[in-house]
């Protein structure tokens, strides 16, 4: 724990740390919050996972752009935009979703806007610390602290989805939005942060095989979650489904706690992915019982902020300080492509099969991922050590 103490006691740290946290706690709500309100519109899961589906994509499209735009424009003006417009789109399909064009429309909308906090924060992490092993910390704090949203968000969106209705938790979201992203592009550690422009041409980072592997290993991570949520919603029912997900974070917290903070080898990435797919295995014993899922979810999700933690330090590692937004700009792409993929792909299987197929979806995703991840063992850097910085451009 003095490790993480004296993380928090270096200046800045704290403040950018929970106000990226609030400025994206909205989107651990989002898809409990849009697939109940949803299905509860038309009658279904296939426009929620399609919604789900047309946020991600617009924020794949938008992503590296943002990312770049950090750099070029500065932080504030980039997340104050999205910041505004985002909270206006959840009030739309809270209130206004005439038709199912309509809100996948608005969804998408969402997407291309939503303000790029944790590429701007993963960017301004380098100018608060100095060493590579604090560095390392903070990136295992970040992906731990992240996992407060996939604990809190789904549990608070299921809380006022029984007590109240389905809207409340969407406006909810949209103030959340609001007050997190003006407090994290006003912040001085921010908005002063030195990120330098990059001379390269847009897409020049893609030339790096690491950052390409990167990119599919989050794409099909993340898409493994939305299934997951997607198919214990239709297997366990609304009331306990936020609780089972949940579990998932719990896990993922106490492994990062746990080991986030210790040096990692090339091959620490596919041991994370291992205990994953791990935990997937295990829910075909009682695909259907909720407490089981909960058990199994904590299992995955041991690996789960480690596995986040160690991807930010590999970019952070391989890419140079001035290319840093654009890449986790096309990070982010992936995780968005995945999880709308994840989530559309999971909504039609629920409604045309079974919730057990949703969860062999994710098993085959994770599975996926690992074998990436396994085979770019070999350009894959080490962490605290000395060794200098790789520049792959393979």
């Amino acid at each position: 724990m003095r490790t993480y103490l004296e993380l928090f006691r270096t200046k800045g740290v704290a403040a950018v740390i929970w106000s990226q946290l609030l400025a994206r706690f909205a989107f651990g709500m989002s898809t409990i919050a849009f697939a109940v309100h949803l299905e509860h519109i038309f009658n279904n899961y296939t426009v929620a996972g399609l919604a789900i589906g047309a946020t991600t994509v617009g924020q794949a499209l938008s992503g590296p752009i943002l990312g770049r735009a950090l750099a070029k424009l500065g932080i504030r003006p980039v997340v104050l935009m999205g910041t505004v417009v985002a909270p206006i789109c959840f009030l739309l399909i809270g209130f206004a979703p005439i038709s199912e064009g309509f809100a996948i429309i608005v969804s998408l909308v969402l997407g291309l806007a939503m303000p790029p906090i944790q590429p701007a924060a993963r960017a301004v992490y380098p100018t608060l610390v100095k060493s590579e092993s604090q560095r390392s910390t903070l990136f295992s704090v970040d992906a731990i602290l992240q996992e407060i949203i996939w604990i809190l968000g789904p549990v608070l969106a299921t809380v006022l989805i029984a007590t109240t209705n389905t809207i409340v938790p969407i406006v909810a979201m949209a103030v959340i939005q609001l007050v997190g992203g003006t407090w994290f592009a006003f912040l001085p550690q921010v908005h002063g942060a030195p990120i330098p422009k990059s001379t390269k041409r847009m897409g020049s980072v893609l030339r790096s095989r690491m950052v390409r592997v990167m990119i599919i290993v989050n794409l099909l991570f993340v898409a493994s979650f939305s299934a997951l949520e997607i198919g214990t919603i239709a297997a366990v029912g609304q009331a306990e489904a936020g609780f089972v997900i949940c579990m998932l974070s719990i896990g993922s917290v106490i492994g990062g706690l746990a080991w986030g903070h210790r040096a990692r080898s090339p091959r620490a990435l596919t041991y994370q992915l291992g205990i994953v797919l791990a935990g997937d295995l295990l829910i075909f014993f009682n695909a259907t019982n909720a407490i089981w899922l909960g058990v199994c979810l904590f299992i995955s999700g041991i690996g789960v902020a480690l596995a986040f933690a160690t991807i930010g330090m590999i970019i952070s590692k391989t890419v140079k300080l001035d290319d840093t937004t654009e890449a986790y700009g096309w990070i982010n792409s992936g995780q968005s492509i995945g999880y709308g993929a994840g989530a559309a792909v999971a909504g039609i299987v629920v409604d045309k099969l079974t919730s057990t197929t949703s969860f062999a979806l994710a098993t085959g995703l994770d599975f996926l991922a690992l074998i990436v991840a396994l085979s770019a063992i070999a350009i894959t850097p080490a962490f605290l050590n000395s060794e200098s910085k790789k520049e792959d451009s393979e």
